[in-house]
């Protein structure tokens, strides 16, 4: 979970409201990534013990709300002042190139399907280790017709301890193929999320600030009733 029960982004003192505004945007965005990422692990788990029971559609479509989910959050996180230019992010900026080319399909068709020979929503790769057989399989999951050059398949190394490691999307930046490790670009957001619970905690220390609990204002549902004339 990238923002725990007990995370600061869950109770932020009263502050400015900008900051304090763009920081629960920056918390429900998390939460969007973490959702995203975790429903991705559970179709590739489901499709690797049993690859009939693939769905391809809630599959790519988790995969890109993941990628635009992480562009939205450095957008978010940028708002906020630094001391640095931002630095901790930049290893999760990688991520817009391919999705600015998913976002402008109508303009770059040509160049990102038809020249590549690739699916539009690209390819997910991935490794299976099971644990009963002592085994390990690649699989490549291509959304869409099979029409081109499949790519080069090559056994990632990952960790004998998960069943499902480096989970890597396959897709194109205008002509260039390139390739992105969402397993990676996940644990690059919770580096980045420990670094910003901990400057936002040193603030609170630093200023005196009362924790609030947000609990009864945060992700509310408004029901209105109304009569309807008989």
């Amino acid at each position: 979970m990238l923002v725990k029960k007990n995370s600061i982004l869950r109770h932020l003192p009263n502050m400015e409201e900008k900051q304090l505004l763009t920081l629960d945007s920056l918390r429900f965005t998390l939460e969007t990534i973490d959702y995203s990422y975790h429903n991705i692990l559970k179709h590739v788990t489901r499709i690797s013990k049993n690859p009939s029971q693939r769905n391809y559609p809630q599959l790519f479509h988790y995969t890109w709300t993941f990628l635009d989910s992480i562009r939205r959050f450095v957008k978010l996180y940028k708002v906020l002042p630094s001391n640095n230019g931002h630095a901790i992010i930049k290893s999760i900026e990688n991520i817009s190139s391919p999705r600015n080319t998913y976002q402008h399909l109508d303009e770059r068709v040509d160049e990102s399907i038809i020249n590549s020979r690739r699916p539009f929503y690209g390819a997910l790769k991935w490794t299976y280790h099971d644990p009963d057989a002592n085994d390990a399989f690649t699989f490549v999951a291509i959304s869409g017709l099979l029409y081109g050059n499949p790519g080069v398949v090559n056994f990632e190394d990952f960790d004998k301890s998960k069943p499902i490691d480096s989970i890597i999307l396959e897709t194109v930046d205008r002509k260039k193929e390139m390739d992105i490790n969402l397993s990676e670009a996940f644990n690059n957001v919770s580096k980045v999320v420990e670094n910003l619970e901990k400057e936002i905690m040193e603030k609170v220390a630093e200023n005196n600030y009362q924790l609030v609990d947000w609990e009864s204002k945060r992700d509310v549902i408004l029901k209105l009733k109304r009569n309807i004339p008989e």
